[in-house]
């Protein structure tokens, strides 16, 4: 029982660290979201200076072919 809840919690958890969703991007044909937004945070933890983050996440999901919408909030 202990492990069950435990597991479920952590699944809650990391559900709710979710950085930004595909509603908040347009894309064209390329990159799925899914398989752009992976790399791209896979790649930002390299980047050494917080602040800069948020835009080189933009930078690399724009190279993969998406764009955020106006007023989309992209949290990384």
């Amino acid at each position: 029982m202990g492990r069950a809840l435990f597991a479920s919690l952590a699944v809650l958890a990391l559900g709710a660290c979710e950085t930004t969703n595909s509603h908040d991007w347009i894309g064209g044909p390329g990159t799925s979201f899914d398989q752009a937004e992976r790399t791209c945070l896979a790649m930002v933890e390299s980047v050494a200076k917080e602040a800069d983050r948020r835009d080189f996440f933009i930078g690399c999901m724009q190279a993969l072919g998406w764009t955020p919408r106006p007023g989309a909030s992209i949290a990384v």
